[in-house]
């Protein structure tokens, strides 16, 4: 295969369940980079979530935030690729999510944003790994009134990321949130939902920033393991699934590899690329 370009979601994939990158995978990423393959972290995370152990594997120019809402040259630091929720859209969300008793967290312009008042229900997060936890207190700016605050700064939203939440309350927005057409929903592990605007996705992010480098779907070979990396798959030429990724996104890939506690990346970069 002539790849060019490697996509790389990370949680769940690139990153560990402890949120490390294996000192295999770093060797195996680099040694894909010294062949000329651009290596492009593609994630569900806001710009500023992109983990500093992914960004020491270097030569990383290129990244897809927020499930596609935003490609982004880290090199020239501006964003190179929009798809994002209007005003209009990213207002009705917010008014229509917060009177549910759920943590909205609001990302725009490479940043994510939380009410004041939803800081107690971390407390409510049951059986939510303490790492995860930990992230939301680190990467997450708290303000008071959300709704007011974004559309006092007239925000157009890349993505509204509800971290956890009960399995009625999930069933009930995916309904009413399917009816949507304005929007996109997914999710990146079990119990979360992920909104972006209705044409979104690391797929079509990754298009766009092909299409800039003159790089066809079939030089691309894409990893990842939940439902938010499907269309990104089916866009690559070899789509790779993780094996311990969702059923959904196994079924869909070209190859399985090895899980990410087993090196699952490097795995298939060394047996698919030959590269050591």
């Amino acid at each position: 295969m002539d790849i060019k370009l490697i996509a790389l979601d990370m949680d769940g994939t690139v990153l560990k369940t402890d949120k490390t990158v294996s000192p295999k995978t770093v060797r195996i990423l680099r040694a894909a980079a010294a062949r000329g393959i651009e290596l492009v972290p593609a994630t569900g995370r806001m710009r500023k979530m992109i983990p500093k152990e992914m960004l020491d594997v270097g030569s990383i120019r290129y990244a897809i935030t927020s499930n596609g809402a935003s490609a982004v040259d880290l090199e020239k630091d501006r964003v190179i690729y929009a798809n994002q929720m209007t005003v209009e859209e990213s207002d009705w969300i917010i008014d229509f999510l917060m009177p549910y008793h759920v943590m909205v967290e609001a990302y725009a312009e490479g940043h994510s944003y939380i009410d004041q008042k939803h800081y107690s229900l971390l407390s409510t997060f049951r059986d939510y790994p303490p790492i995860l936890r930990d992230m939301i207190l680190k990467y997450q700016t708290f303000v008071e009134d959300l709704p007011g605050f974004l559309k006092k700064n007239g925000f157009c939203l890349e993505k509204i990321n509800i971290p956890f939440m009960e399995e009625d309350v999930r069933r009930e927005l995916v309904e009413k949130l399917t009816q949507k057409r304005e929007y996109a929903i997914t999710a990146s592990f079990g119990n979360n939902l992920e909104i972006n605007a209705a044409a979104t996705s690391k797929g079509d992010a990754l298009s766009h920033l092909c299409t800039m480098l003159a790089i066809s779907p079939e030089q691309v070979m894409a990893f990842g393991d939940e439902r938010n990396d499907l269309q990104m798959l089916k866009f690559a030429g070899c789509g790779v699934a993780m094996g311990n990724g969702h059923e959904s996104v196994r079924q869909i890939a070209d190859y399985v590899t090895l899980t990410n506690e087993e090196d699952g990346v490097a795995d298939a970069i060394e047996k698919l690329l030959d590269i050591h």
